[in-house]
């Protein structure tokens, strides 16, 4: 129940995004919300009507070229960012929040890609396109991004020529950041930074991390490949903007410490995601 309430938070995001900053300024998001608006410059139909009309056919593509389960994870999705175009289409029409193409341009995707992400995390789809490029990448072994780009790139293409090519180059930029922004929002926004340490003076700083910066650590057994002496691989994680001091204390213990580091996007589990027992 909890994932199809963000689901539908994400799905009101995602078409406050596009319809506010994007569909009012006649600017393409590539999918099924940048075919109706082409389609309703041609044909003068409402832009959410036709949302809802494709979704439908889409999702019934889906269900009979890949299966029903599919289908059913878009089914909320797409209804919802079709019934809210609708309404805000009745309700507050050619109510652009901003007439700087630039502002719209950016902020249009971003507000787009963090109603995606939510749906994406939550184990939903938002339809349209997504159930295109599944159906490609079934039947023709292309990978599921090369899908996405091929019949986002044709829906950008088709609004060139009925928009203009400003706005249609504009359409690029937009995809662009909003790929970008969706991957950072499923990946967590609360990345963390875990930190591999070898010492000798391993204990010294197994204290300092647990008394002195309040982490858990992990120590790992390890063996030098030239020397063949055992040793102790120090491991941790801590949040990115702790990194540096974290750093410094351990090289003020040992300034010979080897130490590497990477970028995780995620952490579950106590100290993180689960209060800590005391």
């Amino acid at each position: 129940m909890r994932k199809n309430v963000n689901i539908f938070i994400g799905s009101v995001i995602l078409a406050c995004g596009l319809h506010f900053f994007l569909l009012q300024n006649n600017i393409s998001a590539g999918g099924v919300s940048g075919l109706s608006l082409v389609l309703s410059k041609v044909t003068g139909i409402n832009l959410g009507v036709l949302n809802l009309i494709l979704n439908v056919i889409v999702l019934i593509l889906g269900a009979i070229f890949i299966n029903v389960d599919f289908t059913k994870k878009s089914i909320l999705s797409a209804a919802t960012v079709s019934v809210v175009l609708i309404v805000l289409e009745k309700c507050l029409p050619q109510k652009a929040l901003t007439e700087e193409i630039m502002l719209n341009v950016i902020f249009g995707p971003l507000l787009a890609a963090i109603g995606i992400g939510i749906i994406f995390y939550n184990g939903g789809s938002s339809g349209g396109t997504d159930v295109i490029a599944a159906i490609i990448n079934k039947y023709t072994n292309f990978p599921i991004h090369i899908s996405l780009f091929i019949t986002d790139f044709i829906v950008v293409l088709s609004s060139t020529f009925v928009i203009g090519l400003d706005k249609g180059l504009f359409a690029i930029l937009v995809i662009m950041i909003q790929d970008i922004t969706i991957d950072y929002v499923i990946q967590g926004l609360g990345r963390k930074i875990a930190i591999f340490v070898i010492s000798d003076r391993y204990e010294e700083i197994n204290n300092l991390l647990i008394k002195k910066h309040d982490r858990g650590v992990t120590l790992i057994h390890a063996e030098g490949g030239y020397t063949g002496r055992e040793k102790r691989l120090v491991f941790t994680i801590c949040a990115t903007r702790k990194y540096p001091i974290i750093k410094d204390d351990i090289l003020s213990v040992d300034d010979r410490a080897f130490i590497f580091s990477h970028t995780i996007s995620e952490v579950f589990g106590e100290g993180f995601t689960i209060k800590e027992l005391r």
